[in-house]
């Protein structure tokens, strides 16, 4: 411990490194150990580890915390400050330059008609045994549309499982995947994340413990939320699968 810098804080499980709305323009960077990142209700954001810089955007923009950070067993994370940081950027214009070209890459500046994502109709009566007749999973984003046909797919056998392709040395998920797509970290998608299935008294969309949870007409569903499974209808469905600036996004289209 001696040799840790002056500023090293040590957590204790289930400690809170950072309050949402409050500990304005600080943070942290973690030099040791897990923390968890859930929103002012509760929900898992993130699990982040070793090198995450905690409370970036206070320590850029100032403000309160956006997240609530959560020790998960024991952390050892060095407290930096903003004065720190605008200290550091105004020394490393180049660095300015690249952060904000980052930062501009991410917005969502291509006009509304142009965008990638396609509108989906919630509206529909519940896909009831004997009411509909064929199931369609469709692209919804470019990241879809990488590994589908924007005509889609029909689902002719089910369970249907959607998740993230393994990488070489992972084990492959117990649950049979038909559907696989390429990730990287921080991960949305997980190896098996959700499955279209029939249920016993309509078509159901299930999480199957994916880590960042589906979202299903608006509604996120998964392990650590009140529902895991939610009813589809006929129509359109419009499915996010991870956090909801998710790349992963599809249209299940259930057909009367």
């Amino acid at each position: 411990m001696s040799n840790l810098p002056a500023r090293t804080r040590s957590f204790a499980d289930g400690e809170i490194l950072l309050e949402v709305d409050s500990d304005h323009e600080m943070g942290f960077v973690i030099l040791s150990g897990h923390v968890e990142l859930r929103s002012g209700l509760g929900t898992l954001i993130d699990r982040v580890g070793q090198g995450a810089v905690l409370g970036a955007v206070s320590l850029l923009f100032g403000g309160g915390q956006e997240f609530r950070a959560i020790a998960r067993g024991h952390v050892e994370a060095v407290s930096v400050d903003r004065t720190s940081v605008s200290a550091q950027l105004s020394r490393n214009p180049e660095l300015v330059r690249e952060t904000a070209n980052a930062i501009l890459s991410q917005l969502d500046l291509v006009p509304k008609a142009e965008r990638e994502t396609v509108p989906v109709d919630h509206d529909g009566p519940i896909a009831k045994p004997g009411n509909w007749s064929h199931v369609h999973v469709k692209p919804a984003s470019s990241a879809t549309r990488a590994g589908l046909s924007r005509r889609g797919l029909e689902i002719t056998q089910m369970p249907f499982g959607i998740g993230r392709k393994p990488l070489r040395g992972e084990q492959s998920p117990r649950t049979e995947i038909a559907l696989m797509f390429p990730d990287s970290k921080p991960y949305n998608l997980s190896r098996s994340h959700f499955v279209i299935e029939r249920g016993h008294n309509a078509l159901m969309i299930r999480d199957v413990g994916s880590q960042l949870g589906t979202v299903v007409n608006g509604l996120r569903i998964g392990i650590e939320e009140p529902l895991n499974a939610v009813e589809l209808h006929i129509g359109e469905n419009e499915i996010i699968a991870g956090g909801s600036d998710s790349p992963f996004r599809f249209v299940i289209e259930v057909v009367a």
